[in-house]
């Protein structure tokens, strides 16, 4: 008695669900999506556009700071001593793309033929 009782409450909670469930399909519901969807695009939109600002304010400073690191060079007669630190700057990175090797692998021994396979329990 007491198992067709809980049977009839489980019963009537999963009718409950559906019917709740079927509530929420629809055009009501389509709309809703909708909306939310059209949220979180304009969300994005907004945070791409902050990003591009941020790219381009980074932009500018590094501008800016090529500039006053070439008038320091220039005014301060470091011309030469500045292409001469790009140039061994440059050789270093060659030097290291030339000197990479290919990385040697021990011999390992071959496997058996398998003699032993298919004894014992399958």
């Amino acid at each position: 008695m007491a198992t067709l009782k809980r049977l009839e409450k489980r019963m009537n909670d999963v009718e409950a669900w559906v019917k709740d469930f079927n509530k929420g399909q629809g055009p009501a519901q389509t709309m809703d999506n909708l909306n939310w969807l059209v949220g979180q695009t304009r969300n994005l939109g907004d945070r791409l556009s902050g990003i591009e600002q941020q790219a381009m304010q980074m932009q500018n400073a590094l501008e800016q700071n090529a500039k006053i690191v070439e008038r320091f060079v220039e005014e301060n007669d470091m011309v030469g001593q500045w292409q001469a630190f790009l140039a061994e700057l440059q050789k270093e990175q060659e030097d290291a793309v030339q000197e990479q090797e290919t990385e040697s692998l021990d011999v390992q021994e071959q496997a058996g033929d398998g003699e032993e396979m298919g004894e014992g329990d399958a």
